[in-house]
């Protein structure tokens, strides 16, 4: 579906959840963001570009938006089929994106040490496989900060339009995005999360899985900020007015500060005794939202950034015992 001149949104069955990926079609730009995992670029994407009629040897560029298996997982298999496309990422994940491993053990099992929550290796074996496989590694051509940009047409003075790069942070520390000037629109990958991970028919499927609050919510305010007529994501509902954008980052700003709340008073009922992230996951989910009870640990990724977020702010204390436990200070003590 072309879902502004030259922007194809490519719909993926992920495990029956939508999986948005983005052909950007300019006349010196031709690029694919994100790639599903392993399988999805012979499934999904070649399918697509066919159908398109755009051929994998004319892309420019494989931009890879954050670590995650479902956006990255079939990078190596795009790459194979565009071996002249840059591969570009945001310079902050880059070790997580160039090896499966690395998108395994630094991403996916990043509260397994400390929370026991996570993978255990044969998970992690399986993971890699879905990831490209082991042993491979990923020339990345390009690392983003955000604020470069890209040319996207022929002209070479004022008037040639230029598609600029979104640093997007929180859901992963150099999550990237674009904005296109022309169409005062943000293509913006998983930056912002509504209420929820969303199946096709709408309930509930789990947590939002942002990481680093502090980061989320700049990154929501600074979208909120450029007053976007339209945005896309890969995962929630297009957002095609002014109206339904601004509605849109509200709502994704409003749960993740009552997300805190309720985590917080998690951990103050439970007193000197403390909590786990484990703990936390289960005992907040009443007001956190309705996915089915095998996906509670996923609640794990937002949930740690809350508490790590609380601690920073001197409200509760880390035990540093495997697992972690979280005891809430009765009386403030200061920062450390």
């Amino acid at each position: 579906m072309e879902v502004m001149p030259g922007v194809h949104q490519i719909l993926v069955d992920y495990k029956g959840r939508p999986l948005k990926l983005y052909l950007l079609m300019g006349a010196r730009l031709r690029m694919l963001m994100d790639f599903g995992e392993a399988g999805t670029p012979e499934k999904n994407i070649l399918p697509a570009l066919t159908t398109i009629g755009v051929d994998p040897a004319s892309l420019t560029h494989l931009m890879a938006t954050h670590p995650d298996l479902d956006h990255v997982g079939g990078i190596h298999a795009m790459k194979a089929a565009a071996p002249q496309a840059k591969v570009v990422c945001g310079r902050a994940d880059r070790l997580q994106i160039e090896t499966p491993e690395g998108l395994a053990d630094l991403r996916g099992r990043a509260h397994y040490h400390w929370h026991g929550l996570g993978m255990d290796d044969a998970a992690r074996a399986a993971f890699i496989e879905r990831a490209g496989g082991a042993g491979k590694r990923l020339t990345i051509d390009t690392t983003f900060v955000g604020d470069e940009t890209l040319p996207w047409d022929d002209h070479g003075d004022a008037r040639g339009r230029r598609v600029e790069i979104l640093h997007l942070p929180g859901h992963s520390h150099g999550h990237l995005g674009v904005y296109l000037p022309w169409e005062n629109a943000a293509i913006i990958g998983d930056a912002v999360h509504g209420t929820a991970n969303r199946f096709l028919d709408g309930r509930a499927a789990f947590a939002p899985t942002y990481m680093d609050v502090d980061a989320y919510l700049g990154t929501i305010e600074r979208l909120r900020a450029m007053k976007l007529d339209q945005l896309f994501s890969c995962h929630w509902p297009d957002c095609r007015t002014p109206a339904e954008v601004e509605a849109f980052l509200v709502e994704s700003r409003d749960y993740a500060l009552k997300a805190e709340q309720a985590i917080a008073a998690v951990v103050q009922v439970a007193g000197e005794a403390g909590v786990t992230l484990r703990e936390v996951c289960l005992r907040a989910k009443p007001a956190l939202g309705d996915w089915p009870p095998e996906k509670d640990s996923e609640t794990r990724s937002m949930a740690c950034g809350h508490l790590q977020r609380l601690a920073a702010r001197g409200l509760i204390r880390e035990h540093l015992e495997r697992p972690v436990r979280y005891v809430w200070e009765p009386h403030w003590l200061g920062l450390h």
